[in-house]
């Protein structure tokens, strides 16, 4: 377990930095949606008992399912702060133009 934790850690680190960039910046509607980043976590803390109590299930499943989750996560919200950084970068060229 601990060397699939390895595989894990640097989706987890990307997802967490953008999860606090996206509430922290995020406006309107994408605000609402960064919510859903966080189904990611839920993953987590659906795969952790049987980490620490012993695997049970379809542990394959279990560990792709989480693998592939913050990874998905931080390309959502990436999306989301693009979308936004877009919007802003256009909002201002409106304001200087008018």
């Amino acid at each position: 377990m601990p060397r699939m934790l390895v595989w894990v850690a640097p989706g987890i680190v990307a997802w967490a930095v953008l999860q606090i960039i996206a509430v922290q910046s995020l406006t309107g509607w994408r605000e609402e949606k960064a919510k859903y980043g966080f189904i990611a976590l839920g993953l987590f803390a659906w795969w952790l008992p049987n980490l620490v109590f012993g695997e049970s299930g379809a542990p394959e499943v279990e560990q792709g399912v989480l693998i592939v989750g913050f990874p998905v996560a931080a390309i959502y919200l990436a999306v989301l702060l693009t979308a936004e950084l877009v919007e802003r970068r256009n909002s201002k060229g409106l304001k200087a133009d008018g």
